[in-house]
């Protein structure tokens, strides 16, 4: 296959001469490479336990708990008034629609509608909140981790779920946990009400 070809421009000779210079004066590329590629110091962190027993991770799945309960409640009891509402509009096998009738039918589509909406508008609140609390969560590990990585030399952090056998002196957890605790005790869990549905704060 032809490929294209470009004009290449002539390089004056000086330089020229100042690149062969600057050459000379770099170490060969097997060193370069060493440099480039340390030996790795791994460190082994248990995010599942982490999560278990970070107490602002607790108190992040205690929150979300609370408000789906109370969204459970509200979605129970107006799905139980649109079942009464349902009833009322039954017609017997025998029986013409009135004009009336087919009116009150279509109002109460339109309200299943908007139950519907309402229903799926609280789910994603909800998850936004969550996504937006376990943000601050993560970052905050992410933080410590680099941290105790720094003091202890270690150039490469990996998940316990990524390693079944390690050395027990990688092991990074305990350390990241009790500073976690002590910095992050809890997290405001956002309000979902706060949020627009594209998760956007302060539109309701």
């Amino acid at each position: 296959m032809m490929h294209p070809s470009f004009p290449v421009p002539r390089r004056p000779l000086a330089a020229l001469l100042i690149a062969l210079a600057l050459a000379a004066m770099l170490p060969p590329l097997h060193a370069r490479a060493q440099e480039s590629f340390p030996n790795a110091a791994i460190g082994i962190i248990d995010m599942q336990r982490i999560q278990r027993e970070s107490t602002a991770a607790q108190g992040v799945d205690r929150d979300r708990q609370a408000y789906l309960e109370t969204y459970n409640k509200e979605t129970a009891a107006e799905e139980q008034k649109l079942r009464e509402e349902q009833r009322t509009l039954a017609i017997g096998p025998n029986q013409t629609p009135t004009p009336e009738m087919e009116e009150r039918a279509r109002a109460f589509r339109g309200k299943v509608a908007a139950f519907e909406q309402r229903v799926g508008e609280r789910r994603r609140k909800l998850e936004r909140a969550l996504s937006i609390a376990l943000s601050e969560f993560q970052q905050m590990v992410t933080a410590i981790a680099d941290e105790v990585a720094a003091e202890r030399g270690i150039n490469l952090v990996l998940y316990r779920s990524q390693v079944p056998l390690f050395d027990p002196r990688m092991e990074m957890t305990d350390a990241v946990l009790t500073r976690l605790n002590e910095r992050l005790p809890s997290i405001d869990f956002p309000d979902p009400s706060t949020l627009s549905a594209s998760g956007q704060a302060g539109a309701n």
